[in-house]
């Protein structure tokens, strides 16, 4: 079993490059229309009725593992060690690599994980075998769309099934950045 990604990408220039364990890449496309956009959509919803808490079902069992690294060929050797040592699985391996920062020197993989036990499973992995690609890497977790919900929520380790939001001006601002995810605008 080997990896697979998308496009090449000029990752540098703030694009992500997706990646996963199967050749169409379908674990990826399927989470997004069975699991990402709906959860937006209720998100919008939510947010249109001008609620005092939200009710955060899915963003519950939605990880985000990241290892920061100096360089895409870094993150390319990471997976190939990866495939080398961890393969073959019976689970879906997925992510992307690259960097919202324009300007940052390091570029980030980062694996998405539905499970608590899916995540702690990987994380020892990597700890594992990332020292072979760099000995000053950076590992982290949180939870998945964390850049929508903890604006709202405040930190995700205090996220309940149904959680208070904190910073209720911030909600036009999300609002209108879960439009324009739900219109196809990045």
């Amino acid at each position: 079993m080997e990896f697979y990604a998308s496009r090449i990408r000029d990752i540098n220039k703030g694009y992500w490059m997706s990646f996963e364990n199967h050749p169409r890449l379908e674990e990826t496309k399927k989470n997004i229309y069975i699991r990402c956009l709906p959860c937006l959509e209720k998100l919008y919803e939510q947010l249109i009725s001008c609620l005092e808490e939200l009710s955060l079902e899915n963003p519950l069992n939605c990880w985000k593992v990241g290892v920061v690294l100096n360089s895409l060929e870094e993150c390319l050797e990471l997976l190939s060690i990866y495939e080398e040592e961890c393969f073959p699985t019976e689970r879906s391996i997925r992510g992307r690599i690259g960097t919202s920062d324009k300007e940052s020197p390091s570029i980030v993989i980062i694996f998405h994980m539905l499970s608590e036990d899916e995540r702690d499973r990987l994380i020892a992995e990597l700890q594992e075998i990332v020292p072979g690609v760099n000995k000053e890497y950076s590992l982290f977790y949180e939870r998945g769309c964390g850049d929508l919900y903890g604006v709202l929520c405040g930190d995700w380790r205090n996220w309940q099934g149904v959680t208070p939001i904190e910073n209720y001006e911030q909600i036009p601002i999300i609002r209108e950045k879960v439009q324009k995810l739900l219109r196809g605008e990045y």
